[in-house]
């Protein structure tokens, strides 16, 4: 049961912007959304298998627990909606970049990586689907070659 302690911070994003302009209220909404998010919705590979019906009710799920928390408009499409989207969305491709810093190793084979316990708070088949992504051949990347396209970029100034 959570003590009421006084109003809802209230939350205001405008017309075309993906954060307020407050200071303050760009950092509350950033925490709130991360702290939802790392606790209600799951992990998968790409930020477009959020589309479908059941997972895009994963993502109201989280939006209407920030807004529990924070007087802020989730319910109808608009600024503020899409700020608070946008900030779960970054925040899922930054869990997926920790997930992969910290548990996967190049040394090691794929079956070896799925024998491992899934990281906390992370369901058995979602550690699956991004071992099978991370392992797969088109997503891994080649330290030459992105040298290379530094390389390439410097020179073009």
């Amino acid at each position: 049961k959570m003590i009421s302690r006084g109003k809802k911070l209230a939350i205001e994003v405008a017309e075309g912007k993906k954060r307020s302009e407050v200071p303050l209220q760009a950092a509350k909404l950033a925490s709130e959304c991360g702290v939802a998010l790392r606790d209600n919705l799951p992990i998968y590979t790409s930020w477009k298998e959020y589309d479908n019906e059941q997972r895009q009710a994963e993502v109201s799920k989280v939006l209407r627990k920030v807004a529990s928390r924070l007087d802020v408009d989730v319910r109808n499409e608009g600024p503020s909606k899409a700020a608070c989207t946008d900030i779960i969305k970054r925040g899922v491709r930054q869990q997926r970049y920790h997930l992969k810093r910290k548990y996967f190793d190049v040394s090691l084979t794929r079956e070896q990586l799925l024998a491992n316990e899934p990281p906390p708070k992370m369901e058995k088949y979602e550690w699956i689907q991004l071992v099978e992504y991370w392992c797969d051949p088109k997503n891994e990347v080649h330290p030459a070659l992105s040298g290379f396209v530094n390389m390439q970029c410097k020179l073009c100034i």
